[in-house]
């Protein structure tokens, strides 16, 4: 039995059209031809397009479906695995996309309605971002750099007013400014270098224009000579590697040890004290989670802050919190030697 183009392509739903580009390509060619040179279609043609139309409707392009029917049905594991890659690719940019498109919709929602040039550009900046970061990445920066707003705000004007003032990067001014800078980049990025590698190739590389509302590449380059200067002393006493585990002091915790060290100066309390002996534990605690949980580390940071001339009287601590912490640590004899600065 025998069908005409015409009548397979009425069983089978298809267009003549279609069954004419099947010929074409090689890919189904009719078994027949009538006298009249009609396309004839027997029943392996036909068993051959229900092939064709089962592994399209799995997505798979004709030059696959061409190949592998080619080999006798050979590889079609291999197919298939390949085109489900695909999906799950085509699935995990759609996915970001549809984060990203949330992203952009809160942060232009954050204000009243954009006009254009506004829209363009946190349009273009979601851009940028999206070329180093994932929209998950994204959102805890810009929520972690939210948060912190008034905290760099004042930071970021402290360290153009060194500027103004011609401090140089190595003064004692400059490197506690550094020290802030370091610290709420840290926390900006919950402690993960590999984003903060990230964010820096982005700013070393993107056109610095678009980052408008940033510190300015003027304040940018002056910190990050200090911070450089910072990173080198640091590195006489640890390697680079003990270096990326620190982890920020939170705001939080610098409040609470500073409001407990001017209890105990206000009380002029004795240094061996119950209550010192308490401060005494939760700064050594704190410092502690600052080595991630590593004596030796914070060993080698308070080496590090006693040998070398640049890093001390820098800290994240007022003079009075850092006075008792280095009266109650010698007052106890305590094994940790009080930094100069920590």
């Amino acid at each position: 039995m025998h069908l005409k183009v015409g009548e397979l392509a009425k069983r089978t739903g298809l267009t003549v059209r279609t069954l004419h580009h099947y010929d074409s390509i090689g890919l189904l060619t009719p078994s027949a031809r009538s006298e009249a040179g009609y396309r004839l279609y027997n029943q392996a043609d036909v068993g051959r397009l229900h092939s064709i139309q089962a592994l399209r409707h799995l997505g798979l392009p004709l030059a696959d479906i061409a190949s592998m029917l080619a080999r006798g049905g050979e590889g079609l594991s291999d197919t298939i695995a390949r085109q489900i890659r695909a999906l799950d690719h085509e699935i995990t940019q759609a996915t970001e996309l549809r984060a990203r498109l949330h992203l952009l919709q809160d942060r232009l929602a954050a204000g009243s309605e954009p006009d254009m040039s506004d829209w363009l550009s946190t349009l273009s900046l979601m851009s940028t971002y999206a070329k180093y970061f994932s929209s998950d990445e994204i959102r805890l920066i810009l929520d972690n750099r939210k948060a912190q707003s008034a905290s760099w705000e004042r930071l970021i004007g402290e360290v153009r007013q060194a500027m103004q003032q011609q401090q140089a990067a190595d003064s004692q001014p400059v490197q506690s400014l550094a020290l802030r800078w370091m610290n709420l980049t840290l926390a900006m990025m919950n402690d993960n270098f590999h984003l903060i590698d990230r964010w820096g190739q982005m700013y070393n590389t993107e056109p610095k224009g678009q980052f408008k509302n940033g510190p300015g590449p003027e304040v940018i380059s002056y910190i990050s000579a200090a911070i450089t200067l910072r990173m080198a002393a640091m590195q006489r006493h640890m390697t680079p590697a003990e270096l990326r585990t620190l982890r920020t002091i939170p705001e939080t915790v610098i409040t609470q040890l500073t409001q407990e060290a001017h209890t105990l100066h206000t009380s002029r309390a004795d240094p061996t004290s119950t209550a010192a002996r308490a401060f005494v534990a939760h700064w050594e605690q704190v410092m502690l989670n600052l080595c991630g949980g590593q004596p030796a580390l914070l060993r080698k940071l308070i080496a590090a802050f006693n040998a070398e001339p640049l890093l001390q009287g820098t800290t994240v601590f007022d003079d009075i919190t850092l006075d008792v912490i280095q009266r109650t640590l010698a007052a106890q004899g305590h094994p940790l030697s009080a930094p100069k600065s920590a």
